[in-house]
């Protein structure tokens, strides 16, 4: 239990040992294998809590006791694994291959619908899933183009359940000699057609049907943006313009990419604030900022919006984005006002309204429209994918991960991007105010990336895709595996609840 999730641990930043995570489960599996399904589900959920606390624990910065709230409730979707690995009533040692791969087969399901739950229950947390763990493994998750994330975890599952009945059959004698294990072979054939797909994802060069859209990426590393009352506005004011007028020197810049809640007030209202941006954008590039907005509702009550907004030449507001998804206890309260003790698992003083749909952005003179994804947002695919859909041609993550660096989690968040990339094919620009800011390309290789807690701007050509080509089956279709796993794992459940019942009664 505990060398389970010390092992999922490392096999994500800041070890980011991935060649873990292909053995991570086989400890929880050996334990689970053959015994009481209430004491499977205590040794998942615990190996989950393991797992959490020791990949999660830079939100200690933002709330302990969120962590560990966050942790506890997490590792509920280890559960339904484990339990599952527990039912087969032979313990996972028998010889007959064909039954052992369709047991694998079951596992890998069930673990894929776990990690879909948690994805979308409760408003979703779908932060180190075990396939992005591959992240830098780009040949092995470039199959995540037709079904996602959750098809990458699926393979890492039932590699570790076969790794899981070859070790059980040796040490129950079950196999003496080192003939061919069936079990073993499937896995490793799936993952030779896995990377033999991806390789040849690799080296195929895609013709460019349009130029590069030239990028100016901004990163101020102001400390703690977001908690204005801590930091001098003139300071953000100053960093913003200095780096700015810096990077207006560059040629033939198409656009300014400023990070999530860049600019310290409300912009639309603040005349000081107006003034200047016009004064910094001086007739240069358009800039694409990170801020927040306030809009009074028709009975008079406000909405706070976490927004980007793009600003052309002359400071005049073109569009603007609204942030769909909050981060809870960082953005929005849960039962804000009706339960006094949850304010402290948060410093959220108000919550965030959230938005309600993505929003295409295009750059004056440029028809190549863009979405843009702030924060943790890029951490969502079905975000990713509605944005595909709308039509966008290359994807903006606006974020700041100054709440949580030096620590590992601004490497996590980077992992999430490369498979929003790859799902979509559709090339990335983050632009963080501290964290990684870098460029992420149609197969998910990172490239001009800024180092964090540096002060600074990065240029990126971002190559936007054909509006017309073929999408992604994952665009097209969206999480249908994962829900077919979901419901597949369901009618698993059943079937073995009533064989269970039958025997009982037999």
């Amino acid at each position: 239990m505990l060398l389970s999730g010390v092992l999922l641990a490392f096999s994500f930043e800041p070890m980011g040992f991935s060649f873990c995570g292909w053995v991570a489960l086989v400890p929880l599996m050996w334990c689970c294998a053959g015994g009481a399904s209430r004491r499977a589900a205590r040794l998942g959920w615990l190996t989950g809590v393991v797992f959490f606390l020791a990949s999660l624990y830079w939100l200690r910065h933002v709330s302990v006791l969120g962590v560990i709230g966050l942790a506890l409730y997490c590792a509920l979707y280890f559960i339904p694994f484990a339990v599952f690995v527990s039912l087969r009533r032979d313990g996972w040692r028998s010889t007959q291959g064909g039954l052992n791969v369709l047991w694998m087969t079951g596992a890998a399901i069930v673990w894929a619908a776990s990690e879909y739950l948690r994805a979308i229950v409760a408003t979703g947390f779908p932060w180190n899933f075990l396939g992005v763990s591959q992240y830098q493994e780009l040949a092995v998750i470039q199959m995540a183009e037709w079904g996602g994330v959750y098809l990458i975890s699926a393979l890492i599952v039932f590699v570790n359940a076969a790794v899981t009945i070859t070790l059980l059959q040796y040490r129950h004698g079950m196999r003496r000699t080192y003939r061919v294990h069936l079990e073993l072979m499937v896995a490793i054939v799936l993952v030779a057609l896995a990377w033999s797909f991806g390789m040849k994802r690799l080296l195929t060069t895609e013709p460019a049907h349009s130029a590069p859209v030239r990028i100016a990426m901004i990163q101020p590393n102001i400390p703690e943006v977001g908690n204005w009352e801590r930091v001098d506005p003139e300071v953000i004011y100053d960093r913003l313009e200095k780096w700015t007028e810096k990077a207006q020197d560059i040629p033939d810049l198409d656009l300014i990419i400023w990070p999530e809640t860049a600019i310290p007030d409300f912009i639309r209202y603040n005349r000081r604030g107006a003034e200047w941006l016009r004064a910094v954008l001086s007739g240069g590039p358009p800039i694409l900022s990170g801020c927040m907005d306030l809009v009074t509702r028709k009975d008079g009550t406000e909405a706070y919006y976490n927004a980007s907004m793009l600003f052309d030449s002359f400071g005049d507001l073109l569009r603007t984005y609204y942030k769909q998804h909050l981060v809870i206890f960082g953005e929005y309260i849960p039962f804000d006002g009706k339960i006094a003790w949850i304010d402290a698992l948060t410093p959220v003083d108000s919550s965030f309204t959230p938005g309600r749909a993505a929003t295409l952005f295009t750059i004056p003179e440029d028809d190549r429209p863009f979405s843009v994804l702030i924060c943790f947002e890029d951490s969502l695919p079905y975000l990713a994918r509605r944005a595909a859909l709308k039509g966008a041609t290359w994807l903006v993550n606006q974020t700041n991960d100054s709440w949580f660096d030096p620590d590992c989690g601004s490497a996590q968040h980077l992992a999430n991007s490369v498979f929003r990339c790859i799902e979509t094919r559709l090339p990335m620009v983050r632009c963080a105010n501290t964290g990684i800011s870098c460029s992420i390309d149609t197969r998910g290789r990172v490239t001009q990336t800024l180092a964090p807690r540096t002060e600074g701007y990065q240029i990126v050509e971002p190559v936007p895709v054909d509006p017309a080509r073929t999408a992604t089956l994952y665009v097209r279709f969206g999480d249908v595996f994962a829900q077919a796993c979901l419901t597949g794992s369901v009618a698993l459940f059943i079937l073995l609840w009533i064989k269970k019942r039958n025997a009982t009664h037999a």
